[in-house]
């Protein structure tokens, strides 16, 4: 487990997996920003047996309040073989809870996580750039906009813009200063 302020970070269980697939089909929790996607939960169980969703190119944590409720997901990824980082992505399943820096304070302890167990040089997230919410955590966690990937993204019927962000190794130690 990864303890912040306000949040817990941790591993799935067997026993979250019910409740991890209600939370991941659940498309009203999606927002206008995030994949419509239904999991199937066949493929879902498989993946957990086979890798427990953990290893070196993808892992899911849950985001828990300090009484083990689930709040939200957040995973890291690896794009494209050649980059040195990995991508991370987040959703915030309680509307309730949104707005009060859970998903800052989340993606802060994935992010010293994974500068200090891997050896990788960036983090790197994509935004589509009319969402103000996912801006300003990747802003508030010290990630930096390098620029508009054009239509790289399907969502809803069509291609949108998506903004990069990334955070170095050298900008997260600065900013622990």
């Amino acid at each position: 487990m990864i303890r912040g302020e306000h949040i817990v970070l941790r591993t799935v269980r067997e026993s979250d997996l019910d409740a991890l697939f209600d939370l991941l089909s659940d498309q009203s929790t999606r927002g206008e920003h995030f994949p419509l996607r239904l999991p199937s939960d066949a493929a879902f169980r498989k993946e957990y047996r086979e890798t427990g969703f953990w290893g070196d190119s993808f892992g899911r944590l849950l985001v828990c309040d300090p009484e083990g409720r689930i709040l939200g997901s957040i995973w890291y990824f690896q794009t494209a073989p050649y980059l040195d980082g990995l991508e991370i992505g987040y959703h915030l399943f309680d509307v309730a809870s949104r707005g009060k820096g859970h998903m800052s304070e989340a993606l802060k302890l994935l992010a010293g996580f994974l500068f200090a167990t891997r050896k990788i040089n960036r983090l790197q997230l994509g935004i589509m750039p009319e969402n103000e919410a996912s801006r300003r955590v990747a802003q508030n966690c010290g990630f930096r906009s390098e620029g508009i990937a054009r239509g790289a993204i399907f969502l809803r019927g069509g291609n949108h813009d998506l903004e990069m962000f990334s955070l170095l190794r050298a900008d997260a130690g600065r900013a622990k200063s």
